[in-house]
């Protein structure tokens, strides 16, 4: 594929602005095995990682014939913000990029399958929610969760940019699957999901951590 012309950039956040995944896969695992699921950190990672948490309790009944507590989404939510609040850290090289977009007056997005609430809160804790200002697109707001492209196209929409013209930053398969399917230029960044995987799902570049993802938007800002 040519380089692209950035006109706009939409990133997904857990695992792309905020390093959630594991502290979420953690919390979840152990939630799951304390209501009598036979779950660990691999099985929930390749289960749910780029879905959303309603695909959690018909698979429970599905794989362990266990049906969770109607409580049991908002224990979860309470928990992750706990571990959110306590040991959420930033990616150390995630600032030179939005920098770089920022200094070209490249407009950024925000496009993830979680709720606001949890963006409020991970985003607020590494202080870069501010940066985005109306553009936190969530799951929530449209029709469709990923990996269909609707929080995609929602986003470019507020950015006030056709979706052509916008580069999608997603780490994980569905993630990828909804960048690819929005229209947009879709980077596929490694961080739990292996590349090839990200590869599989249609991933039209790959950048293997955040230092290579600034190096490849300054490629394409500068041949612009």
């Amino acid at each position: 594929m040519t380089k692209p012309v950035i006109r706009g950039v939409i990133f997904d956040c857990d695992g792309v602005l905020v390093d959630t995944e594991t502290l979420a896969c953690r919390v979840l695992t152990e939630q799951l095995c304390e209501y009598g699921c036979d779950m660990d950190m691999t099985k929930t990672h390749d289960l749910f990682i780029g879905g959303t948490l309603a695909m959690v309790p018909p698979k429970m009944k599905e794989l362990f014939d266990i049906t969770l507590p109607e409580d049991w989404l908002a224990e979860c939510y309470e928990r992750t913000f706990v571990a959110f609040r306590n040991d959420l850290e930033p990616f150390t090289d995630l600032g030179p990029i939005l920098d770089l977009l920022d200094h070209h007056g490249i407009p950024m997005a925000v496009g993830s399958n979680g709720p606001h609430n949890k963006m409020d809160v991970s985003l607020g804790k590494v202080g870069i929610k501010d940066r985005f200002g109306d553009r936190i697109c969530s799951a929530h707001d449209v029709k469709n969760a990923k990996p269909h492209p609707d929080v995609y196209l929602l986003a470019a929409e507020r950015m006030g940019l056709p979706i052509t013209d916008c580069v999608v930053v997603d780490d994980s398969q569905n993630g990828v699957r909804a960048g690819v399917a929005s229209g947009a230029t879709t980077v596929g960044l490694v961080d739990i999901t292996p590349a090839e995987y990200l590869r599989d799902a249609g991933a039209h570049f790959i950048a293997n951590d955040h230092k290579d993802l600034h190096s490849l938007f300054e490629s394409w800002i500068t041949a612009a």
